[in-house]
């Protein structure tokens, strides 16, 4: 069995890979895409860790079609799920694998908002000493768009503040801690009663620029934006002229429609936003979960038996 993935993936399950099926040759490719063997022929390929590169997506789409794809990734839109698509191969994904880390980036986003902690970070670099009115999240009210493995854990910080939680989602399945749930056709109800709306759904045809100059609008003017989900659920020209004309107070967003975000846009110089680079899953823990998800299929594989998490 040969396998295409990345040094640091192969440095975290190599030696339980093994003992699952001694027989295991590697294609091992760096951040720059070097290898050690050529991938083709390769059996199965992770997409997770150094693979995790468009330079790697662009070989894993040159080589013969492997038996299965296994990614880190929640979501599964982008070109390395179409060209997998598009060769019929099963791909398993990493569902809830990143929730915890990205949830709590979340709700950071929320208490940056509640207790005006950008303000008082230029307040500090101007050396001035100004009390400002902060917000008591327990008599605050969030939205949260997506109740998935990440917005649950949302709801459940938010309801250790003592916050009023509103949800949405597709099923109509109660999700415990939400005070009152809605579908996708409750959005527009919701977002005029929330103080913190945070997206936390994946991307698809019917969610792209959810939330566009219309659902801006209908916000209140002192409500914060989160995006955890994926960048083009935000009209994004639309967010900059609410942030600008205050519309919103503020919002936070930890994915862009375009990743790296250009620098020479002047969106990172809105006062009232602040931008970080997709980074809600950067942890120790993440890799870690995604590796014992792999190895826990790799037996089932090796053994013939149904894939679990398959995307497709």
């Amino acid at each position: 069995m040969k396998i295409a993935t990345g040094h640091e993936f192969h440095r975290q399950v190599a030696a339980a890979a093994e003992a699952i099926h001694p027989d295991i040759t590697w294609a091992l490719c760096d951040w720059d895409c070097n290898w050690t063997d050529s991938p083709e022929g390769s059996d199965l390929i992770v997409y997770a860790g150094d693979a995790y590169t468009e330079e790697w997506v662009t070989a894993m789409t040159a080589i013969a079609p492997p038996k299965w794809a296994h990614t880190e990734d929640a979501g599964i839109d982008g070109r390395f799920y179409d060209d997998m698509r598009s060769k019929s191969v099963p791909v398993t994904h990493s569902p809830g694998a990143n929730a915890p880390e990205v949830a709590e980036l979340a709700f950071a986003g929320v208490m940056w908002g509640a207790k005006r902690l950008g303000e008082l970070r230029e307040q500090q670099r101007a050396h001035e000493w100004n009390k400002l009115d902060l917000t008591a999240l327990s008599a605050t009210t969030v939205l949260v768009v997506g109740l998935g493995a990440i917005g649950s854990r949302v709801v459940h910080f938010a309801k250790g503040f003592g916050m009023t939680v509103l949800g949405i989602r597709r099923s109509a399945e109660p999700v415990p801690g939400v005070d009152r749930q809605g579908t996708p056709d409750d959005l527009a109800a919701f977002l005029p009663e929330a103080d913190f709306v945070v997206l936390a759904l994946p991307i698809s045809d019917e969610s792209a620029n959810l939330i566009d100059a219309t659902a801006l609008a209908s916000m209140k003017s002192t409500a914060t934006l989160v995006n955890v989900g994926r960048g083009a659920l935000i009209d994004t020209d639309a967010l900059r002229a609410a942030l600008a004309s205050g519309g919103i107070a503020q919002a936070c967003l930890d994915v862009l429609p375009v990743e790296p975000w250009p620098r020479d846009d002047d969106l990172w110089d809105i006062p009232n936003l602040l931008i970080t680079p997709h980074n809600g899953s950067r942890s120790p823990m993440y890799a870690i979960r995604v590796g014992e998800m792999w190895l826990e299929n790799l037996a089932r594989y090796v053994k013939g038996e149904p894939l679990l998490y398959r995307a497709f």
